[in-house]
């Protein structure tokens, strides 16, 4: 893929809407801390990850709804009104051949939306996301509202994932759009008609216990109603009428390599998931030669991208990437020469590493820092292998 020509639509990205689990769980109380060496447990501990936030009883589906939610009502957004509706996938579906994307587009009411999942990329699979999205909006020929949503949750019992990071909770969304960034229609509340025949309600107990009636009554799934804009989520949302826009993308530039394809894996057909864990398959080929190779792609689609943006490195305002350990951010300045924006390390320090979240939670946290025509370069990569690199222009708020 590369940087989108002048006469392509302009495709900008809304404010990302984070959702934190309320349980807290600090990096020194972790239970796997009990199995390990002591040399590991030096290593958990030198990671810069002070605590991670945990999604008790919540899938991932209801971790990207509760941030959909957000999003929607953020920007006064109908949900009925989106063109399209992306799901990043998490690792471990709730159930086989069932569609979490569709389950996701029927709870928050997004009846005429293009609705697909994307996975398979591991972090990079919201890098992925943002392309799909962008081209299903250039494909338009008008303005158009594409959502995209994620549920980030540890699959396996333990969050420490040897050597690299922790694994955090978190839901996310927000917006792709067309043109300008006036909001069509009415302005949109989450406790409003969603397309069916009663007011849409979730939160509390997340966990299933209460099925969708499919009828009349409300969907609800445990106790009080779900309020956007709820615990840690940050600002509370706008009111209808608030904007769609914090981001405009520049470019962007994405690559894998299938050798790398099951280097982290979880072995679960012969296990119960309580005896999930996330395995290395070769700890040597992860922490040199991949590392080596994804120095060599980023730097690489780096240049590629800049050049194709006519932008001098010297001319941005910051670079993003994602978050896996102090360690590994002082790789990458060093490997490539860029300054990591410090908002990285705090977020490292009080989230861990939130997967394909993690990229979109520091642009987030960067905005309030970058002027308005202030370009950002972001780095993602995952373990699969795959790298993307991306750069995008703030907008003015």
């Amino acid at each position: 893929m590369s940087a989108y020509a002048d006469t392509q639509p302009e495709i900008r990205i809304g404010p990302v809407h984070l959702w934190h689990p309320g349980h807290t769980l600090a990096v020194t109380d972790l239970p796997e801390r009990a199995t390990l060496s002591e040399a590991r447990d030096r290593q958990l501990l030198a990671l810069g990850i002070d605590r991670v936030r945990v999604a008790d009883g919540l899938t991932e589906v209801d971790l990207a709804e509760r941030a959909a939610l957000d999003a929607l009502a953020g920007s006064g957004t109908d949900p009925a009104d989106l063109d399209g509706l992306l799901l990043v996938q998490g690792r471990a579906p709730e159930y086989l051949m069932a569609s979490e994307a569709t389950r996701l587009q029927h709870r928050i009411g997004a009846t005429r939306a293009l609705t697909l999942g994307v996975g398979d990329l591991g972090c990079v699979s919201s890098s992925a996301a943002i392309e799909i999205g962008a081209a299903l909006l250039r494909g338009r020929g008008d303005p158009g509202r594409v959502l995209v949503a994620m549920g980030v949750r540890a699959a396996a019992t333990a969050r420490y994932r040897p050597p690299m990071t922790v694994l955090g909770d978190c839901g996310a969304a927000f917006l792709l759009t067309t043109g300008d960034d006036d909001n069509r229609g009415t302005p949109y509340t989450s406790g409003g008609d969603t397309g069916g025949s009663a007011p849409y309600a979730s939160g509390g107990d997340t966990s299933g216990a209460v099925p969708h009636t499919g009828g009349s009554a409300p969907y609800t799934m445990g106790g009080a109603p779900y309020v956007p804009g709820g615990d840690a989520a940050g600002p509370a949302p706008r009111p209808g009428g608030g904007r769609t826009a914090r981001y405009r993308l520049l470019g962007q530039e994405l690559r894998s390599d299938g050798r790398y394809a099951d280097l982290f894996r979880i072995r679960y057909r012969e296990l119960p998931p309580e005896r999930w864990a996330e395995e290395c398959a070769d700890e040597n080929a992860y922490s040199f030669q991949l590392a080596i190779e994804s120095r060599n792609r980023l730097r690489d689609l780096n240049a590629e991208l800049l050049r194709r943006c006519a932008t001098a490195q010297d001319e941005l305002a910051a670079v993003v990437m994602q978050n896996l350990s102090v360690g590994a951010f002082a790789f990458w300045q060093d490997a490539l020469g860029l300054k990591i924006a410090d908002v990285c390390r705090d977020n490292l320090a009080g989230h861990g590493h939130l997967g394909p979240a993690d990229v979109l939670m520091n642009l987030e946290k960067l905005a309030p820092s970058v002027p308005a025509g202030g370009k950002v370069l972001v780095m993602n990569s995952s373990p699969v292998a795959a790298w993307c690199t991306a750069l995008v222009e703030r907008l003015p708020d």
